[in-house]
């Protein structure tokens, strides 16, 4: 039964996550229609990836995977309302601790700004100093989704990025309605984003009350798992941060070593690496990390074994479809959404090879992904941390060796190539944490060939069929890609399929 729950709440997450990156497609097709690759565009891009990391890291689950163990654990051993103050012990530091950081990062960005010259990083600092109070709302946002997920309520927290799309949205039409210089459209962009960050924040307080929770600011220092969940925290936060950082780096080197309007290509890769990311790996993320949970919480070791194991093959072959499908269509994916108002062919090209760089990571990081939420929902933190934190300098000299000569695409190669590295450590450790993550070769071509068949029908239908009606072919293409995909699983995975249908019925 708890089963059924983590693939369902993985089904209303896709669902609504699906709704949210179409928005953000559209809001990405206007962005580039409206600003082109302009210097102007690369510095509002690089101010946004700070409060965007903590939106991806803290409002896309993490926060939410790092503290859903302590809050089952506290549940299971002292009941309900020692849950609630542990919560609330949380609620309280988080925002006293966000609001100090953000009072600090101000300070200095007014000071820096007054030894500042250039035009283009006068920009980028004001950018910082507006954009950066959403990390504010996103984290507590981010935090109300905990035990909305450990309780089985997944719509508030997955409605939560549809209404940032939407109001970035309405922000790109009142600029252009509004403002006639890019510099004003923009600045009208961010009061936008600051608005959608408090109404994100707003909508979680109702899931709260749904479920009879709600927003307190108080600390119970005396309780003794509130003590021991703070202790856990960081480190159970930089081990869910590697690929966020690796990404955050990738944006100011790719900037600073290229040229300042190439960060905005791996920008657009990253936005469209986001939709499988999200689709599949982030949904069964969310969907497995209340049952991980809750199966850690009664000790149960051979659950959890099973569960995770059926979890990771379903989350790789899924990822990993995607991965083959979006190789061959990178291009007209690109063309199609991208190139119109300022976007050249050129631009469209070396954006479609700077997406194929960063999808061998997809399968990696669904992966590992998992394996890092079964280690902490063990209350093992300290493995997943030192992974991440291995990966993160491998990331910083493959993109300090490459970047130079191959330009925006090895950012790609380099992040692929440390999440592979975390991966490595991760499944290193399985053993001594009695974990077993055992894929039986004689299975192999249960997930091998779904992969194969989504390959072939997408290559197959984009060469052939109808090739110069290029949004069609697009369509018939995606579509023949996935149909192959799941035709190909009835037959090699029927009960992972048929358990997905049986949750989508329901």
């Amino acid at each position: 039964m708890e089963s059924k729950h983590a693939v369902r709440g993985a089904l209303v997450n896709s669902a609504l996550i699906m709704s949210s990156r179409v928005l953000g497609m559209v809001r990405d097709m206007a962005m580039l229609a409206f600003f082109g690759m302009s210097p102007l565009l690369g510095a509002f891009n690089i101010a946004w990836v700070v409060p965007n990391m903590f939106r991806r890291l803290l409002g896309e689950g993490a926060v939410a995977a790092a503290i859903q163990p302590a809050l089952a654990r506290a549940e299971e051993e002292d009941g309900i309302d020692a849950a609630r103050e542990l919560f609330a012990g949380f609620q309280a530091t988080a925002l006293s601790v966000l609001l100090s950081l953000l009072t600090i990062a101000w300070v200095a960005l007014f000071f820096y700004r007054g030894s500042l010259i250039d035009e283009n990083a006068l920009q980028t600092n004001l950018f910082y100093l507006i954009l950066l109070p959403y990390m504010v709302p996103i984290c507590m946002c981010a935090l109300a989704s905990a035990p909305q997920n450990l309780h089985k309520h997944f719509f508030w927290p997955a409605l939560a990025p549809i209404l940032l799309n939407v109001c970035w949205i309405a922000g790109i039409v009142a600029g252009s309605l509004w403002a006639s210089d890019q510099g004003s459209q923009l600045h009208i962009l961010c009061a936008c984003l600051l608005i959608g960050g408090a109404l994100q924040w707003a909508v979680q307080l109702r899931g709260l009350k749904n479920i009879g929770w709600k927003f307190q600011f108080k600390w119970k220092a005396k309780l003794k798992s509130q003590k021991s969940a703070f202790i856990m925290f960081i480190p159970a936060l930089i081990g869910l941060a590697a690929m966020q950082i690796n990404l955050l780096a990738d944006q100011f080197l790719v900037r600073s070593l290229v040229g300042p309007e190439a960060n905005t290509f791996t920008f657009i890769a990253n936005r469209l690496l986001q939709l499988p990311i999200a689709l599949v790996g982030i949904a069964a993320m969310t969907g497995a990390m209340p049952l991980f949970a809750r199966l850690a919480a009664k000790n149960d070791i051979a659950g959890m074994n099973t569960n995770l194991r059926r979890a990771s093959e379903t989350t790789t072959m899924l990822l990993s479809c995607a991965m083959v499908g979006l190789m061959v269509l990178a291009l007209p994916v690109v063309t199609v959404l991208f190139e119109r108002g300022k976007v050249t062919p050129a631009d469209s090209a070396l954006i479609a090879k700077t997406l194929q760089a960063y999808l061998w990571v997809l399968p990696i990081i669904g992966l590992s992904g998992l394996l890092t939420r079964a280690y902490q929902a063990m209350h093992s933190y300290k493995l997943p941390m030192i992974a991440a934190l291995a990966a993160i300098p491998v990331n910083l000299v493959l993109d300090v060796a490459w970047l130079p000569e191959y330009g925006p695409p090895a950012a790609g190669w380099a992040t692929s190539a440390s999440m592979l590295a975390q991966l490595l450590i991760l499944l290193l450790g399985l053993s001594r944490h009695k974990l077993s993550f055992s894929l039986p070769v004689a299975k192999a071509w249960s997930w091998l060939l779904p992969i194969l068949a989504a390959l072939g029908a997408a290559f197959v239908l984009h060469s052939q069929v109808l090739p110069s009606y290029e949004v069609l072919n697009l369509v018939l293409s995606i579509i023949g890609g996935v149909a192959a995909a799941i035709g190909t699983m009835a037959i090699t995975r029927k009960d992972d399929l048929a358990a997905l249908l049986r949750a989508i019925r329901r």
